[in-house]
């Protein structure tokens, strides 16, 4: 069943495409609506690698600031103490954060209704 919303006609797209590989016929190139660009690609994976590395087992969770050092600043000598604590990389570290659980926690959807990554947070909620 499709709901009739607004995101019926690409509920009716991507239901059509899985009904077309699960009949064998291989995978076609996404429709440029479902396809990320290649900034929001990036991005996404970004968010992916900060939840792996949030949620990796056995490990304690990582700081923010082994966060910045290991993916979003890897070639970039972050300070640390007062510098870290002030730093536009932290803040722009944190962002990240909330973001990659954000979206683990639901935000996701905001992506199978075709909105661009980085918008995870509904329009009333700021």
């Amino acid at each position: 069943m499709i709901p009739r919303d607004g995101a019926m006609v690409r509920r009716a797209e991507a239901t059509r495409r899985l009904d077309l590989r699960l009949s064998g016929v291989p995978p076609g190139r996404c429709p440029g609506a479902m396809r990320p660009t290649a900034f929001q690609a990036r991005r996404l994976y970004l968010l992916l690698d900060i939840l792996d590395a949030l949620q990796a087992p056995g490990k304690g969770r990582p700081s923010t600031h082994e966060i910045a050092e290991r993916l979003i600043y890897p070639r970039l000598a972050i300070g640390r103490g007062a510098e870290w604590k002030a730093s536009s990389e932290r803040r722009r570290t944190q962002r990240l954060i909330d973001e990659a659980l954000a979206l683990m926690n639901g935000g996701y959807r905001a992506l199978l209704r075709g909105r661009p990554a980085g918008a995870t947070k509904s329009a009333g909620s700021k």
